[in-house]
């Protein structure tokens, strides 16, 4: 009767140098997504630049429960955050804790505003891309 080892040793320690860099170009794929979304969404928001002031009363009243004063309140454009990826592998593109509350007031409209739709408009338009741009930079992380 013939036996056979075969060490596997190398395969394992392989594998897990696949895993740990496959994670790292996860993250570099997500980050690179995420920036693209943000730069197109920022050029999407709608932005007013007159001369009022922009001290309304729900702004006074955020800034009373927050006890944050910056004097002038900032335009959404001006605040849009990317996350780091999370343990479930995904990155979020948004606005911050200053203008969050009153980003759907823009994009749902009011009773005298329209809608706008400009997150909505966004995420059409940069669907395909995105995944154009995570497969061509998984690809070039994987050394495919």
């Amino acid at each position: 009767m013939m036996t056979v080892e075969v060490d596997i040793s190398g395969i394992e320690a392989g594998l897990r140098r696949l895993a740990a860099k496959e994670k790292k170009v996860q993250r570099a794929g997500l980050k690179k997504a995420a920036e693209a979304i943000a730069d197109r969404l920022r050029e999407n928001t709608p932005y007013y630049d007159g001369k009022r002031d922009g001290k309304w009363k729900a702004q006074r009243q955020f800034e009373k429960e927050t006890g944050s004063n910056n004097g002038d309140f900032a335009h959404l454009r001006d605040d849009i955050k990317i996350s780091n990826m999370n343990q479930f592998g995904e990155v979020f593109v948004g606005f911050g804790k200053e203008t969050y509350w009153r980003v759907h007031f823009t994009e749902m409209g009011t009773i005298k505003q329209k809608p706008q739709a400009f997150i909505q408009r966004t995420e059409e338009e940069m669907r395909r891309k995105v995944m154009t741009i995570m497969v061509k930079e998984f690809k070039r992380g994987l050394g495919l």
